[in-house]
């Protein structure tokens, strides 16, 4: 079974989704990177997965490889599994909808309903 948010922080270490991410997502980045290196210390399959993604232009399965990695130290560690699902949440929400979530609601009679997120400029005719 797939976890997304695993998925979410291993296309982020690949830099694959780091130009994506904003300001809180970039520094969340930078802990769960270091989190990771530190427990990868008493790890080698999971150092060599880390290195393998942070070399230039990772392939899905060297992602997937690390997505397994994760999963695997996270039954390990409690812990770790907490303290990554903690610092690595911004990261996972900002590629997974944003920071924000929008609600739309409607009700009633109307021509025309016109529902978005941002709106520069409308002309109706």
């Amino acid at each position: 079974m797939s976890d997304p948010f695993l998925e979410s922080v291993a296309t982020a270490l690949a830099g694959q989704a780091a130009v994506a991410l904003g300001s809180a997502g970039k520094a969340a980045l930078v802990k769960v990177r270091e989190l990771l290196r530190r427990k990868s210390e008493q790890d080698q399959r999971a150092r060599a997965a880390l290195e393998t993604v942070e070399n230039d232009a990772p392939e899905r399965a060297e992602v997937a490889t690390l997505v397994r990695q994760l999963r695997l130290l996270e039954s390990a560690d409690e812990e770790f599994s907490g303290r990554l699902r903690a610092e690595g949440a911004p990261i996972h929400r900002e590629l997974n909808g944003g920071t924000h979530t929008v609600t739309n609601q409607f009700s009633g009679d109307a021509k025309n309903v016109v529902q978005g997120e941002r709106f520069d400029r409308i002309e109706f005719h």
